[in-house]
Order: structure tokens, then C-alpha cells, then sequence
């Protein structure tokens, strides 16, 4: 199912069909490349090199194809110096670009691009039209910002960054924006969440001050995460921290997205750039949390889980599914590589043992399951199907917990939020940089409101 598009049919080894190109194969050649799976590798090149972007879909997500296939283009290159994928990025950049995606008043892009005709439109969907998701806008500038450095073009960065400056300007009170961004104004509204639709701009405030040396973007990743603190951290009755979400009338709902488990990782990383301790503390807190996620009957994590004021952490039923998702694994490789407690890299490998048991097909490998609380008399039912992340991030986050530090190292390494790695510049002076500028503003932002 190499040509497949978002994902594998697994038992008889056909695809499914989101972008109309093949998806699967692009989004996990670079785990493929670090595996040392070289045949694959080459076929997957060959299969690259063909990809025509103008056969595909009508109605491709441009923040997927962003981070999904241009991510993949850019970090092969990183990784092989291999001119075709540089080739492709741009191509492909080019195309994202010249669709008129950004040409709106904010700068905030359309949704979606139809492939054929190369242009860019919003959602077909009834009221749809004048919002973008907050992650969609702000999850596109680490691929933009690799783009203008290898080609020296700048349009590519200008027109990510005029996205994001929009909605920071447009910041409420709290430093939290939530989910729904208005394309015209850029003022957000709907919940707050850092889970789906919310969740990776906290991650790429944090990277892209890493990639760029950007410090006015540290700042405003600190002040998030002690508004975080503030509104949205709790602690269940069963000793559990979590972070809730608000809804549109600012009242509390206790539930927490296994979306939500990229932060204790996030929260790690910065420790390494000058984010204060209680970072890592809260971080080892929350992934305590996460792991808790999957005790279940087949050892994996549901999509959601809620916690009830008298009980603690409990599934419902319709939140009963997993889909192998990335993010807790990923949080256990970045809390390994920064703290060397071993219990990260076993707990990585306890998922590992629990995919092979409850989600793997005999003949034609991993599958998403419906029930992740089957149990002995029902056993976990496999969905037939593979999301193409589970090779990108899944499998490459688990493969590097049990490497060598010196394997694609934080130092030299930012991943992007679908684990394709992007090369970093002039470490050593950024991290000086960093630490300078968060001693002279430390006592601003602690005093900052929120």
C-alpha cells in the first residue's frame, strides 16, 4: 500500500484517498531513510520523483499537505542532500503559494487548495467560509521559514509570518486564542483547547524560536504557558493533572484530547532554551497523565478521555478509538533525551509491546483499533486502516527513543508536527541569545497578567 493517500487498508493492502497522490509513501520516507531501509528508500525516490501535484485533489487541506509533504521534501533533503526533494519542495511550495491561499485581508490562508486548477478556496461547508482553524494558520511557518533558507526567497517566510503576526495581534487578555480564527479580522472564538484545532501553535511558538532566533516568539510561548497554568490546569481526584478546555461562555470542561499529550515534550524541549524549572515539573506531571491514557484492556490510548469529579479519569464510549496517534511517544522521546530518566524510554517501549499485541494484523502489519477497552471476551476491533502519520511519527519517535543521542540531536535538529526533521543554524549563538534575553525580561513576563 506504498501509493496510498492519508491510509492503508490494511488486511488486503489497498489504500484509502484524501489528496489523490500518494501520501503514505511520502509522509514516512524519511522514517524509512533513519531505518536504513534503503531499497524502500530508493523506490520511494523513484515513486517521488514522478508525483505530478496537479492529479490531486479537489479539495486537499493546504496545513496537511504543509506538514505532511513539503515537511517530508524538506527533511529528506536535510537528511541526503538529494536535489530531487529540494526540487519538489519547491515545486510544491510555488504552488501553495501562487494559489492565492494568503491573498486574504489578514494574510490568514484558505483552507483547502484544489490541485487541478492550482487554486485556493475555503471549505464547502454551510458557514464555513470566513473562518480558518488556529492551527491550520499557525502551523505552516517552520516548513515556509525552511523554504526561504534553502532557496534564499523570501516570499515564502513573508507570507507565513504575516499569517501568524496577524493573530497575535489579535491576542485576547489571556494569551490563549481559540479554535475558530476569522480570516477577515483575525480575532478567534469557540473553545479553548489545546487539543484538536488549537494545539500546534503552542508547539510552533516554541519551534520557531528555536529555528529562527526569534525571542519576541520565546516570550510569547512563557506567557502562554503560565496562562496555561493559570485557566487551564487542573487535578482530577485520582491525583491526575490535566488541562481542561473552556468553552465559548468560559466554563470548564474536563476533558483532555490525546492531542493534548504533545505539551509535556514541548514543555521539556524549551528547558533546554531557558524556560523556567516548573517546565520540566509540570511536564513530568502531565505525561504521568498521558500513560495513564493507556491502561486499558489493549494497552493503548483512546482519542479522548474525561475526568469526573468523584471517579477521576474515565472513556465514553464514542471516544473509544485509537488511531496510533503520535503525540505521547513523541513527549517520552523529548522527556528521554532531556532528563536520561529511564523510565521514559521503557514506557515508550510498553506502547510499542501494546501495538504489537492489540494492533497488529498477522499478515499485513498496524492497524487502528475501535475499542481500545475490548477486553479478553472482545477483543480490540481492528479499523482496517492506517493513518499515514503512524509511520511518519509514531514508529520514527519510538525507533529514536531507543538511539543514540547523536542521532538527529536536539541541538542540530527542530522536528516539525508531523516528526519530519528540519536542520538548525548557529545553535550555540541562538542559545546564547536566548539566555540573555530571558534574563533581562524574567521579571516582566512573571509579572505579566494573565
Amino acid at each position: 500500500y506504498q501509493r496510498s493517500v492519508r491510509e492503508a487498508v490494511v488486511s488486503t493492502q489497498s489504500t484509502g484517498n484524501w489528496f489523490g497522490f500518494g501520501l503514505t509513501i511520502v509522509d514516512s520516507i524519511d522514517t524509512l531513510h533513519l531505518m536504513g531501509f534503503n531499497d524502500e528508500v530508493r523506490e520511494a525516490t523513484e515513486f517521488c520523483s514522478e508525483l505530478a501535484f496537479m492529479t490531486g485533489s479537489k479539495n486537499a487541506n493546504i496545513f496537511e499537505v504543509t506538514i505532511r509533504v513539503l515537511g517530508s521534501f524538506l527533511a529528506m533533503f536535510g537528511l541526503t542532500g538529494d536535489n530531487l526533494f529540494y526540487s519538489k519542495a519547491k515545486e510544491l511550495g510555488d504552488l501553495l503559494v501562487d494559489s492565492g491561499a494568503f491573498d486574504t485581508e489578514t494574510g490568514i490562508p484558505m483552507s483547502d487548495i484544489d490541485f487541478p486548477t492550482g487554486k485556493a478556496h475555503f471549505p464547502t461547508c454551510n458557514g464555513c467560509s470566513r473562518f480558518s482553524s488556529l492551527s491550520e494558520a499557525t502551523t505552516i511557518q517552520l516548513e515556509f521559514n525552511e523554504l526561504t533558507r534553502l532557496s534564499n526567497q523570501s516570499l515564502y517566510k513573508e507570507k507565513s509570518d504575516r499569517a501568524l503576526a496577524s493573530i497575535l495581534e489579535q491576542l485576547p487578555t489571556n494569551h490563549l486564542p481559540r479554535i475558530y480564527v476569522d480570516v477577515q479580522t483575525a480575532v478567534s472564538s469557540g473553545m479553548l483547547t489545546l487539543g484538536a484545532r488549537g494545539d500546534s501553535y503552542y508547539e510552533y511558538l516554541l519551534k520557531q524560536a528555536i529555528q529562527t532566533k526569534d525571542s519576541r516568539l520565546f516570550e510569547e510561548y512563557l506567557v502562554a504557558m503560565e496562562s496555561i497554568k493559570v485557566n487551564l490546569l487542573k487535578s482530577s481526584s485520582d491525583r491526575l493533572t490535566y488541562v481542561a478546555e473552556l468553552n465559548p461562555v468560559m466554563q470548564t470542561v474536563d476533558k483532555m484530547d490525546h492531542l493534548v499529550c504533545f505539551l509535556p515534550g514541548t514543555l521539556a524541549l524549551g528547558t533546554l532554551y531557558g524556560a523556567p524549572p516548573w517546565h520540566l515539573v509540570l511536564a513530568e506531571d502531565l505525561i504521568r497523565t498521558c500513560m495513564a491514557m493507556y491502561h486499558t484492556a489493549s494497552g493503548l490510548a483512546p482519542e479522548i478521555v474525561k475526568f469526573d469529579p468523584r471517579t477521576g479519569l474515565f472513556v465514553t464510549g464514542q471516544d473509544e478509538f485509537s488511531l496510533l496517534r503520535p503525540e505521547t511517544v513523541e513527549s517520552l522521546f523529548l522527556l528521554w533525551r532531556v532528563t536520561k530518566k529511564s523510565r521514559y524510554r521503557a514506557w515508550s517501549w510498553d506502547i510499542y509491546s501494546s501495538m504489537e499485541r492489540s494492533a497488529m494484523h498477522p499478515e499485513h502489519g498496524f492497524s487502528s483499533i475501535s475499542r481500545v477497552n475490548g477486553g479478553i471476551n472482545y477483543p480490540p476491533i481492528r479499523q482496517d486502516s492506517l493513518e499515514s502519520f503512524f509511520l511518519a511519527e509514531t514508529a520514527k519517535y519510538i525507533y529514536l527513543t531507543h538511539l543514540p543521542d547523536d542521532v538527529l540531536p536536539l541541538s542540530h535538529y527542530v522536528f516539525n508536527t508531523e516528526a519530519h526533521p528540519f536542520p538548525l543554524r548557529d545553535f550555540h549563538w541562538f542559545k546564547h541569545e536566548l539566555d540573555r534575553t530571558h534574563n533581562v525580561n524574567s521579571t516582566q513576563t512573571n509579572n505579566n497578567e494573565v
